[in-house]
């Protein structure tokens, strides 16, 4: 071959001597007679044995003149690709201004963020197709007739594989339209799982070719301008009563999932790159929004005591969650990630604060909550979208409906202050305080699945043998008992030590945080009890091993601790303060 990519073939025939065209026995050298730079870096990249970005596949870093489009056009001396992938270089921005006023006993607090983030990397032009699908203006130029008029000019056409000037189908984004221009619910009432045919601009550039224009599939990332006004108020509706709310729009750049390097599309359509297991990732992601409503009430109650209640409101949008482009040539389908998810949260809140009296303060306080969405994170809907991109809501997997946490701080003060007993005149108790906090939350919920036909009860993704609807069960209460004793003891004027032993989950409590999705436990995955167990049992004791020891070990195995919250943990230690 004289395939200006490859290197190996020649490089190794310079050590033995043999000539292009002789048999030569690899396995016959040295491995110090090997080296990387033996190798051109398409021979490795085809195997799929290297990744890189940012470097070569030597790892010698990539100047600041390498760019997304270096990949393909980037030659050495010799004229070979060197497919030097170039680093991930985000640009962020970001200005915040506020201000904080009195009018007529109105307390404002007023602000205005703005953020700008550019991911400074090249994404596709249409995420259906990796090369370039004609508009429909420019085909009825081409090729005459009439274009329906429903039908936009920037719209794609698809076309009969035998046929090519024959229309099959429009799409507008992620619209689908019939040939007479009617809107279609779905591409699959068009092809019916058939194989798509787009109207190529050019249907004979390959991704893979030496001569790929990568500027005919790819295009700028369009930086996102966010503007996030904040605005919080609060007034005295009388002496002992008082009102406050707040507005806040909030914006957080996508947070994983957001890279895809050029050498991810050179194998864009290589069998068993991007599958379900495997996904590509979307460099085209936007940011992630949160709107977040609150508004509550706040009455006196005595001189050392109040009631404060509170509602509020949370609206997700733009959340990242993974999703299945269909009807793409060659591939049929292929599964990345894009801002389909969105999500409420809703909730009350009501709390008793009990100030100072005597040597205890009190805090008591429920919260109700309702979080729906369409995703708990962005991998939340596998499987689900494989038919296209559904929204449906479920309960989040950090729904806690109920939450009570109350808190109890006891101490002791010093010198006139100190009310404690005494032993011989001395102050025993002087700066010692204990603190009690218990939480109890309801449980969240969990997707309960039938006994898949695996060798033993895994969990699958959701959509795969579930049981009821999407998180549609839920874990048992928990309850935590946290306490911390503290004494302050004074070594100089100036220098002070507080020594302190805190007790993490006080009564040893082993709450249930995680379950086997078949079984609802966190001790029984369903495995042994299945008929899978006996079958399988039945062929162990037929071999003549010890079905005992594989019960046993099985066991063993199903002993997760992160199916439990954590056991009592003790800390002691000191602090100095001066």
């Amino acid at each position: 071959t004289n395939d200006v990519d490859l290197s190996f073939y020649k490089e190794v025939r310079k050590i033995t001597g043999n000539a292009i065209d002789e048999y030569t026995n690899i396995d016959a050298l040295r491995p110090d007679q090997l080296k990387l730079s033996m190798f051109a870096p398409r021979e490795l990249m085809d195997r799929n044995i290297i990744s890189y970005y940012g470097y070569d596949y030597l790892g010698n870093r990539a100047d600041g003149k390498v760019d997304f489009n270096s990949f393909f056009t980037a030659r050495n001396a010799a004229g070979r690709r060197t497919f030097i992938v170039a680093p991930s270089r985000p640009i962020y921005q970001a200005l915040f201004l506020q201000d904080k006023f009195t009018y007529k006993d109105i307390i404002f607090r007023i602000g205005v963020r703005a953020d700008v983030y550019d991911a400074n990397t090249k994404v596709m032009k249409d995420p259906y197709s990796l090369y370039a699908v004609q508009s429909a203006g420019d085909f009825y130029k081409a090729n005459g007739g009439k274009k329906p008029g429903a039908i936009g000019d920037d719209y794609k056409v698809y076309v009969g594989g035998d046929a090519p000037n024959t229309v099959t189908a429009f799409r507008n984004g992620d619209q689908w339209f019939f040939p007479t221009g009617t809107a279609a619910n779905d591409g699959n009432v068009i092809f019916g799982g058939g194989v798509v045919y787009p109207k190529l601009v050019n249907d004979k550039t390959r991704v893979q070719l030496p001569n790929f224009d990568p500027n005919t599939s790819f295009q700028d990332y369009t930086p996102q301008l966010n503007i996030m006004p904040r605005l919080a108020f609060s007034f005295p509706i009388s002496e002992e009563a008082n009102f406050f709310a707040h507005y806040d729009i909030l914006a957080q750049r996508p947070p994983d999932n957001n890279f895809a390097t050029a050498a991810d599309y050179f194998y864009f359509y290589e069998p068993g790159r991007i599958t379900e297991a495997n996904p590509i990732s979307n460099p085209n992601l936007k940011p992630e929004r949160t709107v977040d409503y609150e508004v509550g009430f706040q009455q006196k109650l005595t001189n050392s005591s109040a009631l404060k209640v509170a509602a509020y409101y949370k609206e997700m949008r733009d959340m990242i969650q993974r999703r299945t482009y269909l009807y793409v040539p060659i591939l049929g389908q292929y599964d990345t990630y894009g801002n389909v998810d969105f999500g409420t949260v809703k909730g009350f809140t009501l709390q008793y604060d009990l100030r100072r009296t005597g040597n205890a303060t009190f805090n008591l306080a429920y919260t109700l909550q309702f979080a729906d969405g369409t995703g708990s994170d962005a991998n939340a809907q596998r499987g689900l979208n494989s038919r296209g991109n559904l929204r449906t809501l479920f309960p989040l997997t950090y729904d806690e409906r109920h939450r009570i946490v109350a808190t109890l701080d006891y101490r002791y003060g010093r010198d006139k202050q100190y009310d404690g007993p005494r032993v011989g005149g001395v102050r025993i108790f002087e700066e010692l305080g204990l603190n009690l906090q218990l939480t109890t939350v309801s449980g969240r919920p969990y997707t309960s699945k039938a006994l898949p036909l695996q060798s033993r009860a895994i969990d699958v993704g959701d959509g795969v043998g579930t049981v009821g609807g999407i998180n549609g069960s839920r874990l048992p209460w928990t309850i935590s008992v946290d306490m911390r004793i503290d004494k302050t003891i004074a070594i100089t004027k100036k220098l002070e030590a507080n020594i302190f032993v805190r007790v993490q989950n006080l009564l040893d409590t082993r709450n249930t945080i995680g379950t086997y999705a078949v079984t609802g436990t966190p001790k029984d995955d369903g495995y042994l009890s299945s008929s899978l167990s006996v079958d399988n049992l039945s062929n162990i004791r037929a071999s003549g091993r010890d079905a005992t020891a594989f019960l046993q070990s099985y066991q063993r195995a199903l002993l997760d601790p992160g199916k439990f919250t954590l056991p009592r943990r003790i800390y002691a230690g000191f602090t100095f303060n001066f």
